[in-house]
């Protein structure tokens, strides 16, 4: 691990404490009010799927727990919405290389997780960063320095207008088996962002527009892999919802996407026309479920029409909770020699309170491809491939400053063609600090 890795990390943070300062010490002066307007034609808007603050993604094997006001005991954080978690952690790789037939090593982690709320009554500022050192004492040149930040704003300039944006930015070593963004049989250093920005008005009573643009990037540091995965994704979407009951939306969907490789010949640009429902059976159980076809062109390649399906189900309860995601569509090919891939993808993440003071959390990925390479080839399909994320953890609070945990991970990857395949164990536990 370099010292300017550390340096950066470190000058992360203190951009983000700063910010935070400045963002509070604004706050303290007195709001505009709102314009008046006719309460005859103001309608109050509903919940809106996609538009909710949502927890960004953790690196894998990271739960970091960071303090509320309540759970600080500082009366000085009670008027200053900034929390720092600290963690250090111990344990055992059995793969560390991702190969076959991988090295094992004992490892050192070291966390800091640094958070910002500000809940207004018009707007809505989260703000979350997170730097990660890893030290491998058995295998060389692996040791890992990984970040990644969030920035999450909500303002509503009226009950029929209001904007949301979302910024989230990391770079990390370990692969990631949530979405696409790369291949899962390597530990490669790469960045990625993803930026959401979107305005909903709602025209009537029963019907709302939500105009969106998302901004995704992803680069690695090794240019072999960069030939066939560097990118940079456009995507504009308008979506129709009409409110059929209070507890059930009517969903229409076009999306307007174009991916641009850096080098690799896989251009494309694809449209998207979907239908769907979103129904909250009870206060704390939702379901989402959007479906249609996608209609792709892609460079050298030709036209193809494929079906496409994304659906959720969320709980959150007194003392336990569910997310569950699942989407089958095509992806980005994640190696090289691959021009299309279609994949069936989903993920659990359940989170369940034990006792007080114990509780426990399980997350499990999945998802199966099915390879095509380029018509130049000459062969339609380059085979297919599983890949399998399972986390299990448990949480001890000792009191409100000091916790413990202990955490299992396992990884399985098929093999590809020649890239073979690989499993993988790690077992770790360690101390956190909230203040």
């Amino acid at each position: 691990m370099s010292l300017d890795s550390r340096v950066a990390i470190y000058i992360a943070v203190s951009v983000i404490t700063l910010f935070a300062f400045s963002v509070e010490a604004k706050a303290q002066l007195p709001e505009q009010q709102p314009r008046e307007e006719n309460p005859e034609t103001e309608i109050e808007p509903s919940p809106l799927q996609g538009t909710e603050i949502k927890s960004p993604p953790q690196a894998q094997g990271e739960e970091p727990v960071v303090s509320t006001p309540s759970e600080g005991g500082v009366d000085l954080l009670s008027h200053f919405p900034v929390h720092l978690s600290l963690g250090v952690d111990m344990g055992y790789d059995d793969n560390v290389t991702l190969r076959p037939s991988g090295e094992g090593s004992l490892f050192a982690g070291e966390n800091v997780v640094l958070s910002y709320d500000r809940l207004g009554e018009r707007t809505q500022l989260h703000l979350l960063g997170i730097g990660r050192f890893t030290q491998f004492f058995d295998v060389t040149g692996q040791d890992d320095t990984s970040g990644n930040v969030t920035l999450s704003f909500t303002h509503n300039f009226s009950t029929r207008l209001s904007f949301y944006s979302s910024v989230y930015a990391a770079y990390q070593t370990e692969p990631n088996f949530k979405t696409d963004i790369g291949p899962e049989n390597v530990r490669a250093a790469h960045f990625d962002t993803t930026d959401i920005f979107s305005v909903t008005y709602h025209w009537l009573l029963r019907f709302t527009t939500v105009t969106s643009y998302t901004f995704r990037r992803i680069k690695y540091d090794e240019s072999s892999i960069g030939m066939s995965e560097d990118r940079v994704e456009n995507t504009l979407s308008e979506q129709l919802q009409f409110s059929l009951t209070s507890r059930t939306n009517l969903v229409g969907e076009y999306r307007f996407e174009m991916i641009n490789y850096d080098t690799a010949p896989l251009d494309s640009i694809t449209h998207y026309a979907l239908a769907g429902v979103d129904h909250h059976f009870t206060e704390q159980l939702f379901f989402h479920a959007l479906g249609g076809e996608s209609f792709r062109s892609l460079e050298n390649n030709g036209d193809t029409v494929n079906p496409y399906f994304e659906g959720s189900l969320a709980y959150v309860g007194r003392n336990s909770s569910l997310n569950w995601t699942t989407s089958y569509g095509v992806e980005a090919p994640n190696v090289a020699d691959v021009s299309v891939r279609t994949t069936f993808r989903t993920g659990l993440n359940l989170t369940y309170g034990l006792t007080e003071r114990i509780s426990s959390t399980a997350a499990v990925y999945y998802h199966h491809d099915e390879n095509e390479g380029p018509i130049s080839s000459g062969t339609s399909s380059a085979g297919s491939q599983d890949s399998f994320d399972l986390s299990l953890g448990l949480r001890y609070t000792i009191n409100k400053r000091f916790a413990l945990h202990v955490d299992y991970d396992h990884t399985t990857v098929g093999s590809l063609g020649s890239t073979p395949g690989y499993s993988r164990n790690r077992y770790f536990a360690g101390l956190t600090f909230n203040y």
